[in-house]
């Protein structure tokens, strides 16, 4: 398939056609149920060099094509010729035409999708081997579940301190809140496709990667839908994270984004990156760091600043043994430090918003 074939299929719309209800007659691929579902995984790419072509092939080689499976590769913007890999290995090759955000590529994947679960995969995502028939056993098992997603390995494939402690940590997230969830991740995550297609698909205003998955899993969750968090469902991360890259997309495109969706949802979760712990740890976090910037002028202020680092510590022990047993003493004790990090500025972010929000609304009934 060439170049122009592939931009001559252009998703521009903001949802998919949107159906009535989550329980609406069963139809072709809105099926309730089927015994042994088929599975269209959808993977969004903005190129085709490493580390896309070895999540490629570990996507395709799962795949079971006598059950009916497919794989589908959305270029988001004008394709450029495919590599023979990719031309002969039978994927279904679309392409947006022009950059339009994963959210509407993967709603592309889904329109030409002949399957009954979408498996969406992200680009630097490995499957792990039995990943891909985790996903069909949790749909066959439970006739009721909307969707599933799976977690990070902790084994990252990325070296460097900011990318294995950026990795491990969402490892470690989804691990700890395995069970009924009420968000949705994209990276490795499947929904019914009756499902997908009643909820509208992803919500392509997003056209960055932020958190359309997480909108879309709020939507599911409000339409009556179940959901779930199987860490068994396991995939290799192969992103490279900078300090700076970590910290402007922890900011502007997921706290951001997720505060002002809470706010006007009128829900603030309690799970996943905002459970008690985090909550609790956050509020350490900045303390610590106001007792440290007072320190040189109020001595005394090491001791709440020690004290509120130990509860930060005691808080997420957990998270650092597993640093410590993937990288030693060194690596936890870096992993600290950017846990710290990480917590302060999520929660300034989130103060930030929730004051500005507050003000509005004071300022609005007056």
């Amino acid at each position: 398939m060439d170049s122009s074939t592939l931009n001559d299929t252009v998703a521009m719309r903001t949802r998919l056609p949107l159906a009535a209800t989550l329980g609406r007659p069963a139809t072709d691929r809105r099926a309730a149920h089927i015994a042994t579902p088929r599975i269209s995984i959808a993977m969004p790419t903005t190129g085709y060099a490493e580390p896309f072509e070895r999540c490629f092939r570990q996507a395709i080689g799962s795949l079971r094509p006598d059950l009916g499976d497919e794989l589908l590769v959305v270029f988001d913007g004008a394709a450029p010729p495919p590599p023979a890999w990719l031309a002969e290995s039978g994927a279904t090759l679309l392409a947006t035409g022009h950059r339009v955000g994963p959210a509407a590529a993967r709603n592309l994947a889904a329109e030409a999708a002949h399957g009954d679960v979408l498996f969406f995969v992200d680009a630097d995502v490995e499957l792990a081997p039995d990943a891909l028939e985790r996903v069909r056993a949790a749909f066959t098992a439970d006739p009721d579940l909307c969707g599933v997603f799976g977690a990070y390995d902790a084994e990252p494939a990325a070296p460097g301190l900011v990318s294995r402690f950026r990795n491990l940590l969402h490892h470690h997230t989804h691990l700890r809140h395995a069970g009924p969830a009420e968000t949705f991740w994209s990276g490795c995550g499947a929904m019914r496709t009756g499902a997908f297609l009643d909820l509208g698909g992803f919500d392509a205003r997003y056209r960055e990667p932020s958190i359309e998955d997480i909108e879309l899993g709020s939507r599911a969750v409000a339409a009556g839908g179940r959901l779930r968090l199987d860490p068994a469902i396991a995939c290799t991360h192969h992103k490279r994270w900078t300090l700076g890259s970590m910290i402007f997309t922890d900011v502007f495109r997921r706290a951001v984004p997720w505060t002002r969706h809470m706010l006007a949802m009128g829900n603030v979760t309690q799970r996943l990156n905002l459970d008690w712990r985090s909550r609790a740890s956050g509020a350490c976090a900045v303390l610590a760091g106001l007792a440290a910037l007072a320190a040189p002028f109020l001595p005394w202020a090491v001791v709440p600043m020690l004290a509120c680092l130990a509860a930060i510590l005691l808080m997420n022990h957990d998270f650092y043994a597993l640093c410590t047993r993937q990288g030693g003493l060194a690596f936890a004790a870096g992993s600290f430090l950017l846990h710290w990090l990480y917590f302060a500025y999520a929660t300034l972010t989130f103060a930030v918003l929730v004051a500005q929000d507050r003000l509005r609304r004071v300022s609005c009934a007056r």
